[in-house]
């Protein structure tokens, strides 16, 4: 699992990598300056587009879009706001992928502001698309050993050993 300040990150990449070329204060540098990662995670799961930007530096216009000054306002604000038995938005931004599934999908979102001017429904479907995402990007996968030039993969190694003994490791599977 990628952490970034201690929070799990949802992203591939931290929001410097994202920043926007010729551009001093932008929101992915002010993202990363202030280690915001609740920002940052619920900012990327909002925003699809954001992907493309380190595909496309120069034509970053056509892939970049800001938030009004109401937008990003509504947007801290959801961050701070209780939307499930008095747990934040940026609480939930703060779980493994898997949990704030869950969490996000009883979450009444509606008590924020920045749910009418993402999309309503739309935004929580897109939010949790995009978790499912991260819960893929975030499989740690052992490392593969090489035998000449067949790749023997970490069940073939450890499928004799026994339950419960030292030899036997067990990996997580995708959801």
């Amino acid at each position: 699992m990628r952490l970034w300040n201690n929070i799990v990150m949802y992203a591939p990449r931290s929001p410097d990598y994202y920043a926007l070329p010729d551009t001093e204060h932008c929101i992915f540098r002010l993202m990363h300056k202030y280690a915001d990662s609740q920002a940052w995670n619920l900012y990327w799961l909002s925003q699809p587009q954001t992907d493309l930007i380190p595909l496309h530096r120069s034509d970053w216009h056509a892939h970049y879009q800001s938030f009004s000054g109401a937008q990003t306002r509504a947007f801290y604000e959801a961050l701070d706001t209780a939307v499930l038995n008095k747990m934040s938005l940026a609480t939930i931004m703060s779980r493994p992928p898997r949990e704030a599934i869950r969490l996000l999908r009883a979450a009444k979102l509606d008590n924020t502001r920045l749910y009418a001017m993402l999309g309503g429904e739309e935004w929580r479907s897109l939010m949790l698309g995009r978790l499912f995402l991260a819960e893929r990007l975030n499989v740690t996968r052992p490392p593969q050993e090489e035998a000449g030039q067949v790749v023997m993969a970490d069940f073939i190694l450890h499928r004799y050993a026994r339950l419960g003994s030292h030899d036997y490791k067990h990996a997580k599977r995708p959801a």
